[in-house]
């Protein structure tokens, strides 16, 4: 393979590799957004950002070089259909965690998944379900011996001892979870402030003291994660731990706290249980006005979620009864009644059956006479371009005469095989213009910029060798133009490329080739502006006799041009033409 042939295929690769490296940053930056949002309580747009990266890297990133990011996603959206109460789709999405990671055998992640899918079928009180799979979970950390990652089994095992009244053993696995939890740190912090949670809620009555200093280890993790429901909570449980010792005071105080963070934060949480507590606190003080008050307050939310229950219920009902009425009244509709309805029915089916059929048949006589008319239509254009192309070819061939005819003439070509090339160049500049009318099938326009960077490019790759660099740098900015004054600029293109491919570069093995077509609007005129930093010479002064020189001018007659030129480093020429 050439070595410049290398080069370009290390550099595509290069390409490739930094365009990949952009992607995966950006998904990585957008897994970060959604745990930030998830972070401040933002669910609904966490879980937009959530579904669109899913489905790209559903769609376009499914290898396993993108799993990891995958298995990240699909995590987060767990976690946000479990706080928004979607148990159904989090089961599923669990499940799919626990597959995939199977399958492109990622132990991390598949222990996590058991884990997260135990979690879901806790909530939803699938006890049996949420056992399996813990026991999964644990036969994947015993295999893989996954001690960094162990707290979150022990948290969620002793969480299940609670639901099913194992007290000892969830007290256990909770010390435990908290244990493993300080000596290897979740990045999220959960493990820990689970842990503090769970100890706070089951140590026994009589160990109130070490439950409220749990609580409030657990309060400040919570805060640090801004999950302010959760501090609502352990502030309720706090404050009932010291109703029920009799601390009043420090009662009020956390039961303050609790509905302070419930009304700044606006959250969404079952605040009747601080109203009863505050009112058993008035109770047990003897404020009989405020006990009622606040008696009341947390009676109406209470009745406030009955409410919406039987709210529900009643619509239900509703629907029943009128779908039952609905039935009744048809029931009891007279049996001759209904069969002149029946008939009614057939009778206007059956005219609009004939309707339809009529106007289908209809339709498809427009569509035919539409199709045969085009055709027609069609036929005739075709006719006329290939009139107008035969005669096109005509012209064209009698150029190709006129110049064999001058070549006949001209003494300075002593090499067949230059002759030969330069003839084929001309030749091709004609084919090219007639391959460009018929894929576009326009007779009259050419597109200009295609056509002159294609022959350009034909021509150089003619004389071009692995030894000299030749770069060709064009310019066009008329889009179309009429193949009269197409085929002489191409001519044109085609002999000054030509000689500057044979004697511009003889002395050097990198050369550059300018070529430019553009309307000057001063002297509303087109320019071709034509230059190569070769050898140079002086185009109106030049002694020279050969075939290009005298095709250029005759070519630049024909367009009624005007020429221009520099003698400097180089060769330069402006054309201006209508």
């Amino acid at each position: 393979m050439p070595m410049f042939l290398k080069y370009i295929l290390l550099l595509l690769l290069l390409v490739s590799s930094e365009h990949l490296i952009a992607q995966r940053i950006s998904i990585e930056n957008d897994i970060k957004k959604v745990d930030s949002l998830i972070f401040y309580n933002n669910f609904s747009e966490a879980e937009k950002v959530a579904d669109r990266l899913y489905n790209l890297l559903e769609e376009k990133y499914n290898e396993k070089s993108y799993m990891d990011l995958k298995l990240a996603v699909i995590f987060q959206k767990v976690d946000i259909y479990i706080l928004n109460k979607r148990y159904s789709k989090a089961t599923s999405m669990a499940l799919d965690i626990i597959d995939l990671a199977k399958k492109f055998n990622l132990p991390n992640d598949e222990y996590q998944g058991c884990l997260k899918a135990a979690l879901v079928y806790e909530i939803s009180s699938h006890y049996d379900l949420c056992k399996i799979y813990l026991n999964r979970a644990y036969k994947l950390y015993s295999q893989k011996k996954l001690e960094n990652i162990f707290s979150t089994y022990c948290i969620r095992v002793s969480s299940y001892y609670h639901l099913v009244n194992k007290e000892d053993s969830a007290i256990h696995f909770a010390y435990k979870g908290l244990d493993y939890a300080k000596r290897f740190p979740n990045p999220t912090g959960r493990d820990l402030s689970d842990a503090y949670m769970l100890l706070c809620m089951l140590l026994p009555e009589n160990e109130y003291k070490k439950k409220i200093e749990f609580g409030f280890l657990a309060i400040e993790e919570f805060l640090k994660r801004n999950d302010y429901a959760a501090v609502v909570s352990m502030y309720n449980n706090i404050s009932n731990y010291y109703i029920k010792n009799q601390e009043f005071d420090k009662a009020f105080l956390y039961n303050d706290s609790a509905i302070w963070f419930y009304k700044k934060y606006s959250l969404d949480y079952h605040c009747n249980f601080i109203y009863k507590n505050r009112a058993q606190l008035f109770d047990f003080t003897g404020n009989g006005d405020s006990a009622y008050f606040y008696f009341k307050l947390y009676h109406e939310f209470f009745l406030q979620e009955l409410k919406n229950q039987d709210a529900i219920e009643i619509i239900n009902i509703t629907e029943r009864y009128q779908n039952d009425k609905k039935e009744t009244v048809i029931r009891g509709k007279n049996q001759q009644l209904f069969l002149i309805i029946i008939i009614l029915v057939v009778i206007a089916m059956a005219t609009v059956l004939l309707i339809r059929k009529n106007k289908k048949i209809n339709a498809q006589n427009k569509v035919i006479s539409k199709q045969l008319e085009e055709l027609m239509r069609l036929l005739e254009q075709k006719q006329v371009l290939l009139s107008e192309l035969q005669h096109r070819v005509k012209n064209n061939l009698q150029h190709v005469i006129s110049i064999l005819e001058i070549q006949k003439e001209s003494v300075d070509f002593n090499n067949i095989d230059e002759l030969i090339r330069g003839n084929q160049n001309r030749i091709h500049s004609m084919a090219l213009l007639h391959k460009k009318l018929n894929v576009s099938e326009n007779v009259n326009d050419v597109d200009l910029s295609r056509y002159i960077t294609e022959l350009s490019e034909l021509v150089k790759d003619s004389y071009n060798s692995y030894k000299k660099k030749i770069n060709l740098n064009i310019n066009c900015e008329i889009k179309e133009m009429s193949i009269e004054k197409a085929l002489p600029l191409g001519l044109i293109v085609v002999e000054l490329v030509s000689n500057s491919m044979k004697h511009a570069f003889k002395s050097r093995s990198i050369g550059i080739i300018t070529i430019s077509i553009k309307k000057n609007n001063d002297a509303q005129k087109n320019i071709l502006y034509y230059s190569d930093n070769g050898g140079g010479f002086n185009f109106n002064t030049t002694t020279a006799k050969g075939l290009g020189i005298e095709i250029i001018k005759g070519l630049i007659d024909q367009l009624d041009g005007t020429v221009e030129t520099k003698q400097g480093q180089g060769f330069e020429l402006s054309i201006y033409f209508n």
